[in-house]
């Protein structure tokens, strides 16, 4: 009987312990982050480095994401809460962004190492929240959420 009961409350234990992860994941959100270019041109040569060079291995361990998303790397004291690597929780998660009236989605790909703290994007997203090509300086006060 202590037997069923040891085995019984480990397997509480366990299960419950998963769930904050994926509760933090889905809740995961922030203000006043700043927001960098990646890479300027092509928006879609950015987004494919993203997807198939960044941390995450978008492109070999989250194959039924579409490669024609857009894709972020997410600052690295943000990334770092949520795992290592492939095994990040943010990888291949959905972020919506938002600053100044415009909202924009992509696709968490990578880890920016940054002294900026900020969320590194393509053109095609820096763009659309007011930044110029070879303008190199931050977007300040994005929220965003997962």
């Amino acid at each position: 009987m202590l037997l069923i009961s040891f085995v019984a409350a480990l397997v509480l234990s366990l299960s419950v312990s998963a769930a904050p992860t994926e509760e933090i994941t889905k809740r995961a959100s922030g203000s006043g982050t700043n927001g960098s270019i990646y890479r300027y041109g092509s928006a879609s040569a950015c987004h494919d480095i993203l997807r198939t060079s960044g941390a995450c291995g978008i492109s070999t361990f989250f194959t039924n994401i579409d490669p024609k998303k857009s894709f972020v790397a997410m600052p690295s004291d943000i990334f770092d809460k949520y795992g290592q690597a492939q095994h990040n929780t943010l990888c291949g998660k959905t972020i919506t962004m938002k600053h100044n009236g415009v909202t924009r989605t992509a696709i968490v790909a990578d880890r920016n190492l940054s002294n900026d703290h900020s969320i590194d994007m393509c053109l095609d997203l820096w763009q659309a929240f007011g930044g110029h090509d070879g303008d190199g300086t931050l977007i300040k006060n994005f929220s965003w959420s997962i």
